[in-house]
């Protein structure tokens, strides 16, 4: 019994202290952001050039740079408004609990 209390302290302490930090999470969308915008700015490009399926634009008019900032800049808000919806769902969600465990409290 005594290592069953052990234990779930322990639980609840590195729970606890394992609290995702913003700016690493943050960190992680842009560079998930970063990579998905790289693949579809240059390397899928540089796949249909290869197959002759896109044909070549001259070096002074590329438009990959501006197709990788606007990826970028599309999916890092994309992610952050569905991370923000997330967020405000899942509040209401543990509002909605939170009064269904007092409602509990006050009949029992």
């Amino acid at each position: 019994m005594n290592r069953t209390k052990k234990t779930m302290a322990d639980l609840e302490t590195k729970t606890s202290s394992q609290v995702p930090r913003t700016f690493g999470v943050l960190g992680l969308l842009a560079l998930t952001s970063l990579t998905f915008s790289y693949l579809g700015a240059y390397a899928i490009t540089g796949a249909l050039r290869s197959q002759h399926l896109l044909s070549s634009w001259p070096r002074d008019h590329d438009p990959r740079p501006r197709w990788l900032i606007t990826g970028f800049c599309v999916l890092m808000l994309t992610f952050m408004g569905v991370g923000e919806f997330l967020r405000r769902w899942s509040k209401s969600d543990f509002k909605a609990i939170d009064e269904m465990a007092d409602a509990v409290d006050e009949i029992g």
